[in-house]
């Protein structure tokens, strides 16, 4: 079986690039392993875009109450939003859903403008185009929105959307959202790869409001079509684990079927207690065949 440790280094992130390490001399990477890291590094981009608007949102809580919680005359809104990034444009509306008299929800376009000659971030990386989110209280204590991107990160350009709706779940009512994400990446050589997926997140800690680190629970599927228009399915296996202060999954399996019906496994650690669980260095890759000889040295050119 061959088995490679993907490690993800802070100077990688910081450059756009994914670094993927063995051991000894360089060879030519697996097709099927090639087509996982890059499954994975636009899933951790697709997690990115998501992060970042819940950053902005984070930075705007005035603008983002459930009316539905108070009167509507106890709900006033900031005269503009906050950017995270300075060089960002921010602008909002929100528009109260009545019932008769009454708020019984609320809409917001939420979006983040970072112009077209770059904005350089807090991260080191430059963007320039936009996000936005349209949110929809349709219940209270419940929401759903969809944000779409059309994005360049690090001159690589990012067309998507993500759609969450959020709920609760079992007799402790944890936040449960369940989304869907879909992703075409533009390289700077003018080839493309897609990604889409529907998964399922529950906050197993954090609920409360009391902990700063939140836990999600990830389970779900997802799909990815490489440079040359073949694709692979991906399933969660054991759960994955994901702490809200860290990129990347802690804990957690994933297996992928090509084209070709290779199988091929990434395993970021197993989990054990939620105390346990620490920032990932990396993730394992299992292919079927000969154990590999020598290292694989490649640089995956993303704005991840």
């Amino acid at each position: 079986m061959k088995k490679i440790t993907m490690i993800f280094t802070a100077l990688a992130f910081v450059i756009g690039i994914a670094v993927i390490s063995c051991t000894k001399q360089s060879t030519t990477p697996d097709p099927a392993i090639a087509d996982v890291t890059d499954a994975v590094t636009m899933d951790n981009t697709v997690m990115d875009i998501t992060g970042t608007v819940n950053d902005y949102q984070a930075l705007n809580t005035g603008i983002f109450v459930d009316p539905t919680l108070k009167a509507a005359s106890a709900d006033p809104v900031p005269p503009a939003a906050l950017a995270v990034d300075k060089c960002a444009t921010v602008t909002y509306t929100k528009t109260p859903v009545l019932t008769g008299t009454a708020v019984t929800g609320a809409t917001v376009k939420f979006t983040i403008d970072y112009g077209t000659t770059g904005c350089v971030g807090k991260d080191g990386k430059a963007r320039r185009g936009t996000i936005i989110t349209n949110f929809n209280w349709v219940k209270e204590g419940g929401w759903s929105f969809t944000t779409t991107f059309d994005l360049y990160i690090s001159d690589i350009h990012h067309v998507g959307y993500v759609t969450e709706t959020y709920g609760v779940t079992g007799v402790n009512k944890h936040a449960y959202i369940t989304d869907a994400a879909a992703m075409v990446v533009t390289l700077k050589d003018g080839t493309t790869r897609s990604w889409n997926s529907n998964r399922q997140r529950e906050l197993m800690e954090g609920n409360g409001g009391v902990a700063l680190v939140k836990i999600w629970k990830v389970t779900g599927s997802s799909a990815f079509t490489n440079v040359k228009g073949e694709k692979s399915t991906f399933t969660i296996g054991d759960a994955l684990y994901k702490k809200s202060d860290c990129k990347g999954f802690s804990a957690g399996s994933t297996s992928a079927v090509n084209a070709a019906g290779v199988k091929t496994t990434i395993n970021y650690g197993a989990f054990t207690t939620y105390a346990a669980l620490t920032c990932p260095a990396g993730f394992t890759v299992t292919a079927p065949g000969t154990s590999v000889r020598g290292a694989i040295n490649t640089f995956i050119k993303w704005g991840f």
